[in-house]
């Protein structure tokens, strides 16, 4: 690992960790319930909320983006959607989430609707299919 380091280094390569929201696109391939395309942009909006809260970076981006996977199917009342084959891809059982997701729901809740005006803006068009209408209710 360290020559790999060393090659990239010198080659000047810039080398960034996958997003979130990268992690929420893959376990779109893999999530049946992720055809709903609602639940998959209500999880992109409480990704892009939960930005906002530099406390929650302390989770690692497939934390966050299983997190946020799981609040959706909670609001919109979807079937559980942290099946058997979500927990053999992405290795993390509910029970090891348990904490980013309260943190997160936490903070959905209480934030001020003020701070995301723009993201309620953008998630309310159509495009989006409205779900920034939503109240976080979890």
């Amino acid at each position: 690992m360290a020559k790999e380091k060393e090659i990239l280094n010198k080659l000047e390569f810039k080398i960034t960790a996958p997003s979130a929201y990268r992690f929420l696109e893959s376990f779109r391939r893999i999530a049946p319930i992720f055809e709903d395309k609602e639940v998959f942009f209500f999880a992109q909006y409480i990704l892009e909320v939960s930005l906002l809260d530099i406390t929650l970076m302390r989770f690692k981006p497939s934390e966050l983006a299983a997190s946020a996977l799981i609040l959706s199917c909670k609001q919109l009342k979807k079937i559980d959607c942290w099946t058997k084959d979500m927990e053999k891809f992405t290795k993390y059982k509910k029970s090891d989430l348990a904490n980013s997701i309260s943190e997160v729901r936490q903070f959905l809740v209480e934030i001020n609707p003020k701070f995301i005006s723009t993201l309620k803006y953008k998630f309310s068009k159509t495009e989006y299919m409205k779900v920034a209408n939503y109240e976080f209710r979890f």
